[in-house]
């Protein structure tokens, strides 16, 4: 995903199509499809870079472990400017506002900014639906296909030492 700034005109549009996988907290990875498209506009020797991901991540679900597409909208704003070291114009955050080197003064490649700005997004826990009802504590059936008929009276523990004082009679 790299812009050419080598031969970029005044204002250049852009568009790029890719597939990565992003690394997840618990030692996993989701499978993410980005389309990014933007443009760059230049003033001497700095650029302007806006960008608007959408994304579609294949994710399990947190309570019925089915694998869904979960869609990212996303975006994202960059200075760079060439040469000496200027400071950020006031409007700019400084994570936004890119020096660029002899390594980069040609061509800037934007996938950290768009990785972070799909993680950035992300949800805490991944949901098919509100409505998914999960799998079963007991048996593990999937809860949205319907009841798995087991039952779900589940007494705490904690309270057992209480049981003891009922009566025989009292129990029901």
């Amino acid at each position: 995903m790299e812009i050419d700034l080598g031969h970029s005109a005044d204002r250049d549009d852009f568009t790029f199509e890719e597939t990565f996988e992003i690394e997840t907290a618990e030692d996993g990875s989701l499978r993410c499809v980005a389309v990014v498209t933007g443009e760059t506009s230049r003033l001497g020797s700095r650029y302007y870079l806006e960008a608007s991901v959408k994304a579609r991540l294949t994710a399990p679900c947190s309570r019925c472990l089915e694998e869904y597409e979960h869609p990212v909208e996303a975006g994202f704003k960059l200075v760079l400017e060439r040469g000496a070291h200027h400071a950020p114009p006031e409007s700019v955050a400084e994570d936004d506002y890119i020096e660029l080197d002899e390594r980069t003064e040609y061509a800037y490649d934007i996938f950290p900014r768009v990785r972070e700005a799909i993680v950035l997004e992300l949800p805490i826990r991944f949901l098919c639906s509100e409505e998914c009802r999960g799998l079963c504590p007991t048996c593990g059936a999937d809860l949205n296909e319907g009841d798995c008929g087991c039952d779900q009276t589940e007494v705490d523990p904690r309270w057992d030492g209480l049981k003891k004082l009922l009566k025989p009679e009292d129990e029901s």
